[in-house]
This record gives C-alpha cells, sequence and structure tokens, in this order.
C-alpha cells in the first residue's frame, strides 16, 4: 500500500446528505443521533450504533439529527483485494450488493466504544509518517471487522421487522448494563413490557439465539476479562457477576467453554 488515500476516515457533516462513493467501500458508522438513510431504493431509520457495508457506487442518502455522531472508513479497492483476504462481513457486501441488499449490524454499546477507538486509532496512524504505518493501519482494520463479526451485535436483514429489531437492541442495552444483577429473560421481558416468549422469539428472529444466550453471553465476557486480567479470586469474580455460589459459576463457565475457570486462567 503506497498510496495514503488507499484508505481514509471522514465524518459525516451537518450541510451534506449524499455521501456516494463510485470508487471507494465505505463501511458508515452511525452512533448516535441520526435520522434516516437512503442506500439505493432502500429507506430505513437509523439505530444507534448501526453500521453499514458498501461497496462502491452505491447512491447513499444519509439524514443526520441535529446533534449526531458517528464517522465514514473508506478503503480503496486495491486495498480490499489486497489487505483484507478474511472472510469477514465486508465480504458479504461483494456478494450481495448484485442482489439489492445492504450487510448492515447493529453494534453492541461495548463494542460500539471499541470501533470508535479503533478508528481513532486508524486516523492517527494514516496521518503519520511512522514506520511499519501500512501494516499498523491493515491490522486495525482487520481487528475493526472482526469486532464487527461478534455475535453480540445484531444483524439486520429485510426479513428482520423495524419494531423487532429496536427491541432486541434494547435488550441487548439493558443486558450489557445489568447481567451482573440480572439473571432472568422474564426480568428482562419486564422491563421492556413484552413476555419472555416474544422477546426470546424475537432474538432467535432478528440475531439467531436465544434471548438467555445473550445474557450468558455477557456474563462470561466479564468472567474471561476478570479471568485473565485481575487477580480477583474466582470466589470473587462469581460473586462480582452475581452468582452467591462460585460451584454454580465454575459449572456455567465449564458448561459453555469447556474448562473450568481456574485452568482457563492458567492457559
Amino acid at each position: 500500500m503506497g498510496n495514503r488515500d488507499d484508505i481514509l476516515i471522514r465524518s459525516f457533516e451537518s450541510a451534506k446528505r449524499d455521501y456516494t462513493n463510485g470508487e471507494y467501500y465505505q463501511i458508515l458508522w452511525m452512533r448516535n443521533g441520526f435520522k434516516r438513510v437512503r442506500i439505493d431504493d432502500q429507506e430505513f431509520d437509523a439505530c444507534s450504533n448501526l453500521i453499514c457495508f458498501l461497496t462502491p457506487a452505491r447512491h447513499v442518502i444519509v439524514e443526520p439529527g441535529d446533534d449526531f455522531e458517528g464517522w465514514i472508513l473508506l478503503f480503496s479497492k486495491s486495498y480490499m483485494r489486497d489487505r483484507v483476504r478474511e472472510n469477514l462481513r465486508i465480504k458479504e457486501a461483494e456478494l450481495l450488493s448484485g442482489f439489492g441488499e445492504i450487510p448492515k449490524i447493529i453494534l453492541s454499546p461495548k463494542i460500539g466504544d471499541r470501533i470508535h477507538n479503533l478508528a481513532e486509532m486508524i486516523d492517527e496512524l494514516c496521518g503519520s509518517a511512522i514506520p511499519n504505518r501500512e501494516q499498523g493501519v491493515a491490522s486495525l482494520l482487520k481487528t475493526l471487522l472482526v469486532y464487527c463479526d461478534s455475535r453480540c451485535n445484531i444483524r439486520l436483514n429485510g426479513e428482520c421487522n423495524y419494531n423487532g429489531v429496536r427491541l432486541v437492541a434494547d435488550y441487548k442495552e439493558l443486558v450489557a448494563k445489568n447481567y451482573s444483577t440480572v439473571h432472568q429473560v422474564s426480568q428482562y421481558a419486564e422491563m421492556l413490557h413484552v413476555t419472555p416468549k416474544y422477546l426470546n422469539r424475537m432474538a432467535k428472529e432478528v440475531i439467531g439465539v436465544t434471548a438467555k444466550s445473550l445474557i450468558t453471553e455477557q456474563i462470561l465476557i466479564h468472567a474471561r476479562r476478570e479471568l485473565k486480567f485481575s487477580v480477583r479470586s474466582i470466589k470473587e469474580i462469581a460473586f462480582e457477576i452475581g452468582f452467591s455460589d462460585p460451584f454454580h459459576f465454575s459449572n456455567l463457565f465449564k458448561k459453555e467453554i469447556g474448562v473450568s475457570p481456574s485452568e482457563f486462567r492458567r492457559v
């Protein structure tokens, strides 16, 4: 990659609506404050932490609100060919572009923050003259795409109704805030004023997993991080994420991860 313009980041502008680009692949990230998005002949509401993956020459109209935050990551066809070889979500943009579909997801709040940090680092490296800049930028982009492929995110498609998507997005945000104290789907369903059965059905329809599995996933994300990067005992970690009995926590961890917490910590 000898050209600094092979990859770059731009901000959305309050007075601009048309972001069509005939040369670059685009990743649009609308962190918050956007109203509507139109891509070719498809128009949809812009949820918080919405991200879209576009091939060149898609007709793109974005309507921001009064207080918006987001960015556009652009990279050339040659960069896509030479640097992004893994089977990641941007590849879906190539596969679906001929069928009028748009690969788009809602990032979970925590992953949204990580994506924002990665984009800032890409932007900083792109404007620098440090050695091995190109390798660093490519590595950060791949990491960003891996986070976008995470099961913590919601994949949107034409078969998902907007109300269902919004419900699951709200549910995931509640889980991210309350997983250490609220472990039952029925409790979250009550907060969202729906039945547990309906919440579970929407989770399966929108993201392809059960509502309960999203709670378990958040617990395990926190547990793995604490086991690897803290000196807290397994008992302390279990109590911190809402388990009164460390034995129950260890059983869940081994069932889902395949090894006990103590074995995981030693690896």
